[in-house]
């Protein structure tokens, strides 16, 4: 299914075949945390995810994000988003993310994650989408600094 489509952007359900080369900050982030390449990476997050979306330029992949229940029954799940170097270069795809993260907190009340504390770029990004940014703990595999963050859903 398609979700959006302007111009040469499409954001559509991911599929298991989707690939592309991830930029340097996001292959930090997944190494220092999980030890786990682009493709273990991708593939686990694809597999896991309850809702796993693709952002393709020009037909190609340059994005992959999506969202991992923590249970079952619960009602919080971990937020991801991998991206290649090409959506940098297209940042304007990102003023649709808070469309996104508000599709995913009418699922799950509570979206959170962490993000590498020297991502300086990712840290903009989540406070520009409305995150709540936690402290710097020591996280991942390497134990190296990371910050945790949070979307809550309003529920009025």
């Amino acid at each position: 299914m398609i979700y959006y489509k302007a111009g040469l952007i499409r954001i559509r359900d991911a599929v298991n075949s989707d690939t592309f080369e991830l930029r340097e900050a996001d292959k930090r982030e997944v190494w220092k945390s999980h030890h786990r390449t682009l493709e273990q990476a991708l593939v686990k997050g694809y597999r896991e995810s309850i809702m796993c979306f693709t952002v393709e330029y020009k037909g190609k992949p340059i994005a992959m994000f999506g969202l991992v229940p923590h249970t079952i029954l619960g009602k919080s799940a971990s937020i991801w988003l991998l991206a290649s170097p090409e959506m940098d270069k297209l940042q304007y795809v990102f003023k649709h993310s808070r469309r996104f993260i508000a599709l995913m907190l009418s699922h799950y009340s509570i979206l959170e994650n962490y993000v590498d504390a020297g991502n300086i770029q990712t840290i903009k990004w989540l406070k520009w989408c409305g995150a709540k940014l936690g402290s710097i703990v020591p996280y991942g595999v390497e134990q190296q600094p990371f910050q945790h963050f949070e979307f809550r859903r309003s529920d009025k």
